[in-house]
């Protein structure tokens, strides 16, 4: 079995999902394409790529860090 890139990243996922939040309300409250915010949570994204607002809604609304 092949892991991911960036393995952490797939905590936003299970985070926004313990959490309700919707992919797309996600991906519109960040600035972000639901095809980006996918690829984050496949680990096929590395999150410390995103600008700055995009990963600021996430730690917020996720109560993580990236």
């Amino acid at each position: 079995m092949e892991s991911a890139p960036f393995p952490a990243a797939a905590v936003v996922r299970a985070r926004r999902q313990l959490l309700g939040i919707g992919l797309e309300t996600l991906a519109a409250e960040a600035g972000l394409s639901v095809e980006l915010l996918q690829a984050l949570e496949r680990g096929d994204f590395d999150p410390r790529s995103l600008h700055q607002k995009a990963r600021s809604v996430l730690e917020k609304r996720l109560d993580i860090t990236l």
